[in-house]
């Protein structure tokens, strides 16, 4: 999470990311911190935005 938070920061900052999710600021900052425990919705959101993908392969 803490990684997501750098890229974040990287392309404008937690309020950017807030405008382009839809999720409010201090939510963003709470899950993007090093202790962050995100909803999956959430998650898949933010990666959306960051233009990342999550793949889960066996």
């Amino acid at each position: 999470m803490h990684a997501l938070r750098d890229i974040a920061d990287a392309r404008g900052g937690i309020a950017q990311l807030a405008e382009q999710t839809g999720l409010r600021r201090e939510t963003l900052y709470r899950t993007l911190s090093k202790r962050g425990n995100p909803q999956l919705s959430s998650l898949l959101v933010i990666l959306k935005a960051t233009g990342l993908r999550l793949t889960v392969t066996a």
